[in-house]
Parts: structure tokens; sequence; C-alpha cells
């Protein structure tokens, strides 16, 4: 689950009538800058607001790396895999840190900015606290951006949703979705080409 960073950082609203503040990403930078929020702090900026991100349990760290692992196994030399680092989507003043991504090489093409949707081929959120926030506003900011690709290991239905064909316009989203249960694999599509596949046996906990 996420929760808006109101102005006192750290404080919740005490009137219910409390309006979030909502940041630019050049404000957001600046907080950063200026060491308000500090490198490695869990936050995130997604639609202008500032959300705590929930500390990873057991389940969410051990699929995590274990799916981590595998995608290592399988990228060629020109594609890189991120974790928990962010993705900067302007258009949206948005700058979210998804569990896993694979973008774009080679390493220094980011060295003064970070990945942004053109840089994207594949983004993967570990969801159980945080699922409704991973299906709803993620997945629209990931197709509203033309993200190609967007994996949910729910944790929740011991699934893998994979979704593809993103939709922009005044209600983003993607037209296809499949889900890998039990006993299945899902195969890893970057760029029309499939690199492999991982057993979902080899994923979910």
């Amino acid at each position: 689950m996420s929760v808006a960073l109101y102005p006192t950082i750290g404080l919740a609203p005490t009137q219910t009538n409390w309006m979030v503040r909502r940041f630019t990403l050049a404000e957001y930078h600046t907080l950063i800058d200026v060491g308000v929020l500090k490198p490695g702090d869990p936050y995130e900026l997604l639609n202008g607001v500032i959300k705590f991100k929930m500390p990873q349990n057991t389940p969410h760290a051990s699929t995590s790396s274990k799916l981590e692992k595998r995608l290592w196994k399988m990228l060629p030399e020109e594609l890189l895999l991120r974790t928990q680092k962010p993705i900067t989507i302007s258009s949206q003043d948005s700058e979210p840190e998804p569990d896993l991504a694979i973008v774009l090489g080679p390493d220094t093409r980011y060295d003064d900015n970070q990945p942004t949707p053109r840089d994207v081929l594949l983004i993967v959120e570990v969801s159980d606290s945080s699922f409704e926030e991973d299906r709803g506003e993620k997945l629209q900011s990931y197709a509203a951006a033309r993200i190609p690709c967007y994996w949910i290991v729910n944790l929740r239905a011991h699934i893998i949703e994979v979704y593809t064909l993103p939709r922009g316009g005044r209600n983003p989203t993607y037209r296809s979705r499949v889900d890998f249960t039990a006993g299945t694999a899902v195969p890893v599509v970057i760029a029309g080409k499939t690199l492999g596949t991982i057993p979902t046996s080899e994923i979910l906990p």
C-alpha cells in the first residue's frame, strides 16, 4: 500500500479536507538534491504525489531475487536489468521505481539521466500489499507512457499477469492481459523476440 507524502513530511493530516500538495518532477529532484529526501529513502513520485513505499516482506523479497536471477541469465549484452531504480516519465510528473525493469543499454546511457519510457522494454512489479496501486494507478501510468510490456507478479492470487499492447488517451490501459498460473511458464518477450521462458514454479512462493 502507498500513502501520499504530505507537506509536513512524515505526518498525516488531522483534517479530512486536507489537500495533498502535488510536486513537479523538478521539485521532486530538488528535494533529493537538498537532502529532504535521501538516496535510498522509500519514496517515489507518481502523478505528482510523493508516495511512501512499503518495506518488502519475505515473499516479496524472495520472489524479486529469484526473478532477477533468471532474467539476468537470458538478457543479451545490449540490454540491462535495473532493480528498484527510477524511471522518469516527465509527461506525468512521475518517477516510479519498479521492482525490475529491462531497459536499453549500455550502462553509460544513464550517466546523466534516468531511463525514460522510450528506453524501457519491460517493467515488473512484485505485488502484495501494493496490489491495488500496481493494478490501478501504476498500470494506467505505464500504459499511458506506452511501456510495451508490464508484469504484475501477483502474490495474492499466485499468478503472473502479463500486460501488452498499451493504449493511451483519457483512459489508458493495456489491451491484452494473459495470466500464468501454477504449472505454466512465462515467455520473456522483448521487442518481439522471445528470449526464453520462466516456469512460474521457479518464481512464485
